[in-house]
């Protein structure tokens, strides 16, 4: 396929973005590619793409024989690239939301994620691909600094501690707003996720839900957040004393060790 005509008519959609669902269009070729190589596609691995938009990934990922499967919410889209990629067998353009997505079948995600369910997105993938070895994001830079936040800062919680717990995040390139059009009104961060090796996805997800609520309040410390959910002081206490973590200390002061420690005392 033409890559500079293709992308020319990438261009032709600005006015066609949709303001409601996030949409801004990548018409950088050298970006795109580059983040499709960060995926580090091998033989055989099942391609989820998430959000592909008038495909400016989807056509980098096509010069691969995998299997990929392309979702969409927004149906003219998803006509635009079944004509786009009508021919390729492996290319399979699909209507849907993304959220609600069977990802068991995924060795590698990627996707240009909309600003207003980027947490949401990150989340499902997370801890509902248990075959997924690495994924590929593209998101607002504030955002990716909010998913890699420090403990101790105040943008650190649940999520963050998810992402520590199941691997490593690391930045693979900046994108400026030029890159897109319409341009929105922040740069962007194209960033790896490579998932630890053995970790048990099931138990991760109970780990999860465990620390969301302890971040409920968190301006309270660990050992209010605790009692509120054991509804009983005393354990809370014992349970805070096993892990070795002090009752006065809050909830964003918490290492991720401490939190999967703290985990297993109380599911004891």
């Amino acid at each position: 396929m033409n890559k500079v005509a293709f992308f020319e008519k990438v261009k032709e959609y600005k006015l066609l973005a949709k303001k409601e669902v996030g949409q801004n269009f990548l018409i950088d070729p050298q970006v795109a590619e580059a983040t499709v190589n960060a995926l580090q596609i091998q033989p055989g691995e099942r391609i989820l793409e998430i959000g592909p938009g008038a495909g400016s990934l989807s056509v980098f990922i096509a010069d691969y024989p995998n299997e990929a499967d392309l979702v969409d919410i927004d149906e003219a889209l998803i006509t635009k690239l079944s004509g786009d990629f009508e021919g390729n067998k492996q290319i399979h353009p699909i209507k849907g939301n993304a959220i609600k997505h069977d990802l068991s079948s995924y060795e590698k995600i990627i996707g240009n994620l909309p600003y207003y369910i980027t947490s949401s997105l990150i989340e499902h993938a997370l801890l509902d691909a248990p075959r997924c070895s690495r994924a590929v994001f593209m998101v607002q830079k504030e955002a990716f600094a909010r998913l890699v936040a420090k403990q101790g800062s105040e943008d650190y919680g649940p999520l963050p501690i998810l992402m520590k717990y199941l691997g490593i995040a690391k930045k693979e390139l900046a994108v400026p707003r030029s890159a897109f059009v319409p341009a929105p009104h922040v740069d962007s961060v194209v960033f790896s996720f490579t998932f630890n090796a053995g970790v048990d996805r099931e138990k991760t997800k109970r780990i999860y839900v465990f620390v969301s609520q302890l971040f409920l309040h968190r301006r309270k410390t660990i050992l209010n957040n605790l009692s509120s959910y054991l509804k009983d002081p005393d354990l809370a206490k014992e349970a805070l004393a096993q892990a070795g973590i002090r009752p006065e200390t809050r909830p964003e002061s918490i290492s991720v060790e401490e939190f999967v420690a703290l985990f297993g005392v109380v599911k004891k």
